[in-house]
């Protein structure tokens, strides 16, 4: 968020006086004398409008050059303000402006579509792109035809920005995109594309290539896996490339005819990019029966709205989640316990743990996948090494209701675990209000109450923690993490420090740039620590090397 001044010309209506003095001269009069006849207005009050107007240079009185009358004489200016009836003069104004870092352009998102900086690193889930530079922004970076637009939506009486005189950088903020990663399947060259606003971002895509994003991004591809068996099965199957040339035609003039190929598939290569939108809609639109296997759950996918929406099918539907082997193979706790609180408040909503890794399928009335992809934990790995996790679509009921009964049987026989109320078919016929997995006496190895691990701190929590270890007159270290105008940001884990631009050098210093580079590990010497406003502040001049006694 930047805060622009500029200079605006602002519209202003006339005064009677002047705007009927204007029209009089527009109409032949140019006298002074011919002026108060018309006006009807004493020598005093026509002198007054006749003044204004000279000043606003919108009218001249001079004698002409034979020493004859002088007359009054219409300028172009007065002349555009006499039809127009309005006074225009500039004026100093501020306007504020949404800067996208990355492309380096003015951009009209609203203040209301962005992300504060703590929210949106708070997210695991979300991956944060950085800037093309930490460099302050200039004047010279903002055109006038950049902030017309912006501001035109802020004002209605048609304001014109005639320049920009001054910008000062406030808080900093995120705006949502979706990034897109291609892999080539044989060198595993990993490239980006940018999606915001549904729409996709030429700028953003080329912005990312020159700052090499992929590594900054520490970027990477897994060879292509395929752990699901093939499919084999009567009926036509249509390859890799003959979807991704049905989804080519899709957006010409042949796209229903493509889509109802597509559609009418037996068999069918399924790309990872289509997998979330698949299991978003087998949870809105299965009628009968929902079986999803993943060896990981992650709150990332697993969050509490979509428990929530997987709670609201269950009402309806027999819903079988099947995961395993168990917690510490990348599963999140919490996300498991949200779940089996949900099967404990269901009827029909299953959760099962496996001794070894379920497959990886989805099933639900009259389609099923198997696949590579991980769907309860598709968000990616802490590594950011992206996996080209294709799979086999197969649209075929009697193929479906086969791999339902074959996969729900595997599952009861390996269970260690079972939450929730199973389908009436599998459970046991003695009892029905057990499952077929207890049965059998197998180990429980879920972990006890009072061997649980304790609950992990707030970041809140480990914040303060970290103000309230660190003192004045001590030496730490970090790396530096942002730029700014007035200083520079300091990592020092769960807390930054700030060293001011004063504190930077003994000389001047125009920009921490001429100093410090991001990512640069410094030692600096902590000056004051503000535990209630939670900062921290650092000096880097007067720091003592590393093992030595604090400064007094």
């Amino acid at each position: 968020m930047l805060t622009a001044d500029v200079l605006v010309e602002q519209s202003e209506d006339l005064e009677a006086s002047q705007k009927y003095t204007l029209r009089a001269l527009l109409n032949g009069i140019d006298t002074v004398e011919d002026l108060e006849l018309f006006l009807g207005l004493d020598e005093g009050d026509t002198g007054r409008a006749v003044a204004g107007l000279l000043r606003a240079e919108y009218i001249s009185y001079q004698p002409p050059a034979d020493g004859g009358l002088r007359r009054l004489e219409l300028l172009p200016t007065g002349q555009e303000a006499a039809r127009h009836a309005q006074l225009r003069r500039p004026t100093s104004t501020t306007i504020p402006v949404v800067y996208d870092r990355l492309t380096g352009a003015v951009t009209d998102w609203r203040r209301t579509s962005l992300r504060r900086s703590h929210h949106a690193k708070a997210d695991a889930g979300r991956i944060l792109l950085p800037p093309a530079s930490s460099m302050p922004v200039r004047t010279t970076d903002l055109s006038i035809a950049a902030l017309t637009s912006t501001l035109d939506t802020r004002t209605r009486d048609g304001a014109r920005l005639l320049g920009i005189s001054g910008v000062t950088e406030n808080r900093n903020f995120y705006h949502d995109a979706i990034l897109l990663v291609f892999a080539d399947e044989q060198t595993l060259q990993v490239r980006l594309g940018v999606e915001v606003d549904g729409k996709w971002s030429e700028p953003h895509t080329a912005a990312l290539e020159a700052i090499g994003a992929v590594d900054r991004l520490r970027l990477s591809a897994a060879p292509v896996e395929h752990p699901h068996e093939p499919v084999t099965a009567p009926g036509d199957r249509l390859s890799r490339t003959d979807v991704l040339a049905l989804q080519a035609a899709g957006d010409g003039p042949a796209g229903e005819d493509a889509g109802a190929t597509l559609n009418g598939a037996a068999i069918r290569w399924l790309g990872v990019y289509e997998h979330p939108a698949w299991l978003d809609d087998a949870l809105v639109n299965s009628r009968r029966r929902l079986l999803i296997g993943s060896p990981q759950i992650r709150t990332t996918v697993a969050t509490g709205r979509w428990i929530r929406t997987l709670e609201k099918l269950s009402r309806t539907v027999d819903v079988t989640i099947v995961w395993g082997p168990g917690i510490g193979d990348g599963t999140d706790r919490d996300a498991v316990d949200a779940l089996h609180a949900a099967a404990r408040r269901s009827n029909r909503l299953t959760v099962v743990r496996v001794a070894h890794a379920p497959a990886r399928l989805l099933v639900s009335d009259g389609s099923y996948i198997t696949t590579s992809f991980n769907w309860l934990s598709f968000r990616g790995e802490p590594s950011r090494t992206y996996r080209q996790d294709d799979g086999e679509l197969i649209q075929d009921e009697h193929l479906t209701d086969r791999a339902y009964d074959t996969y729900m049987t595997e599952a009861c026989a390996q269970a260690v675990e079972v939450v929730g109320t199973l389908p009436a078919k599998y459970r046991d016929p003695a009892d029905p209000g057990t499952s077929l997995a207890d049965q059998r006496p197998v180990p429980d190895t879920r972990m006890a109450p009072e061997k649980r691990r304790p609950a992990k701190p707030s970041p809140a929590e480990r914040r303060r923690a970290a103000l309230t270890a660190l003192t004045a007159g001590e030496t730490v270290t970090g790396a530096v993490k942002t730029l700014t105008s007035f200083g520079a940001f300091i990592s020092l884990g769960d807390v930054d420090g700030l060293i001011h631009i004063s504190q930077l050098a003994d000389r001047r210093v125009q920009h921490p740039s001429e100093v410090l580079s991001v990512g640069e590990t410094v030692t600096a010497l902590v000056l004051n620590v503000d535990v209630e406003r939670q900062r921290v502040s650092l000096s880097l001049k007067a720091a003592p090397a590393p093992g030595s006694a604090p400064a007094s």
